[in-house]
């Protein structure tokens, strides 16, 4: 047995039969009256004279380093994403292919649009209002706009400026932002799972409704006299 299998072996404490059992197996000379505790000194002076040996950890210790790599700076796929943020907050991001980048990069003047196409079909140029940024697309990669209005569509675009043109080439996803107060409708409003369309119907509830009484009735004659 190795040198801290013995001292294992002494720290778990054994009986003094088990202690005896591995004194022999070891040659070690055991007398029949001794103690416990001599059994335990015979083993442990036995064991430090043995050579200490180079341990490892054990198998449940060992963690294996896994380097990981850097996020792309690009996955060069054509992308560009419109997320609501709160009412009055946009977050828009986008990934540029090779081509598309290398086109806006010799365009120059490259800027991102964000339209307000709120209750209307957007044909690129019919926006209630339009919000523009130049950008840096060395540096950047997304970008926060205002809004002025809640609980309306945003269509965002990037593309770049020739003159005073403006010429797109990637569009967003239509993108609703949040309202920033109670809706006033108290219409029952029915989803269906798994359908695009929603029932409108009567209000669970009425307007409050009040009921006129007999002014001047005192307690006495509601609840009825007592005699």
């Amino acid at each position: 047995m190795r040198r801290q299998d013995l001292f294992d072996f002494l720290h778990r404490n054994p009986s003094i039969q088990e202690a005896k059992a591995l004194a022999k197996k070891l040659g070690l000379k055991v007398k029949k009256m001794m103690k416990k505790q001599e059994v335990y000194k015979l083993i442990s002076e036995y064991a430090s004279k043995l050579p200490e040996e180079a341990t490892s950890p054990p198998a449940s210790a060992k963690r294996t380093v896994q380097e990981i790599n850097e996020i792309p700076f690009s996955y060069g796929s054509d992308k560009i994403v419109l997320l609501p943020v709160n009412p009055h907050l946009v977050y828009l991001y986008w990934d540029l292919s090779a081509e598309t980048f290398e086109k806006l990069s010799k365009a120059g003047n490259v800027v991102v649009r964000l339209y307000d196409v709120t209750f209307i079909i957007f044909d690129g140029k019919n926006a209630h209002r339009i919000f523009e940024a130049g950008i840096d697309l060395g540096v950047c990669r997304n970008y926060y706009f205002h809004v002025p209005m809640s609980n309306a569509d945003y269509i965002a675009e990037i593309g770049y400026k020739n003159g005073y043109d403006f010429i797109p080439l990637l569009r967003s996803n239509l993108c609703k932002t949040p309202s920033d107060s109670p809706s006033p409708s108290n219409r029952q409003r029915w989803y269906i799972r798994g359908k695009k369309y929603v029932f409108v119907g009567e209000a669970f509830l009425k307007p409050v409704e009040h009921i006129g009484g007999s002014r001047g009735s005192s307690f006495s004659n509601l609840a009825g006299d007592r005699k």
